[in-house]
């Protein structure tokens, strides 16, 4: 992502890229993940991707991940993998009423991206926003038809910065990402509420629900503010 002559690896994609890695190394599905952004990414044509059990017990394991480029750590990874057998599903939260994806207005892009990045492979219409109390809901549907499983989701959360206009432009200093189910191709309802703005960074949280209103993962996030808003 990001503007012409300037691209870079988006937060979300290096928390997919090493989910995937660690559940591949586990053999288990992830149930959390928080990321940390040690440095840029800009230009980076290769990300090397390290990761290790650290702890935890038979059904679930405490994994790490490091993320380089050229030898330049950029990400730190911390989640946690595996599930405990027999177990019932009950899910609390349910998606609140929103206008359908047919019925919202197409996301206006940055203007400073450039073409051929990751916001053209993804329809982004606007659900409901309210600078005032901080909240925004949005829906995205990526256009090859994934799954709408942990990798995809984890990418989908870290929409976060610039669901405000104050916090477009910013940088994230760390992501949370818990998973809880897939869905199939489709939609996904993103609802934000950004908690607070202080000290120069934002803080704030999601809920991400499938097209049928059904509780998918939760995020949450802190990032940098811009010097000067976009």
């Amino acid at each position: 992502v990001g503007p012409e002559g300037a691209p870079h690896v988006m937060g979300g994609v290096a928390l997919a890229a090493a989910s995937d890695a660690m559940e591949l190394a586990s053999e288990r599905p992830i149930l959390w993940a928080n990321i940390q952004f040690l440095s840029p990414t800009q230009h980076a044509e290769e990300l090397t991707l390290a990761c290790a059990q650290c702890g935890g017990g038979q059904s679930i394991g405490q994994w790490m991940a490091d993320i380089a480029v050229n030898g330049r750590p950029t990400h730190r990874v911390s989640a946690a993998l595996g599930a405990r057998e027999p177990s019932e599903r009950k899910i609390f939260t349910s998606a609140p009423d929103m206008p359908q994806p047919k019925d919202c207005e197409p996301a206006a892009g940055p203007r400073w991206r450039a073409p051929g990045t990751l916001q053209d492979q993804i329809d982004l219409r606007i659900a409901s926003h309210d600078a005032a109390t901080g909240h925004n809901a949005v829906w995205t549907r990526n256009l090859s038809g994934f799954d709408n499983d942990a990798g995809w989701l984890a990418i989908v959360s870290d929409f976060f910065l610039g669901g405000h206009p104050m916090s477009a432009g910013g940088s994230s200093l760390d992501a949370t990402f818990r998973f809880i189910q897939s869905a199939a191709p489709g939609w996904v309802l993103s609802v934000t509420q950004f908690a607070a703005f202080d000290r120069g960074v934002v803080h704030g949280s999601s809920q991400h629900f499938s097209e049928e209103g059904e509780l998918l993962a939760i995020s949450s996030q802190t990032g940098v503010l811009p010097r000067i808003a976009r």
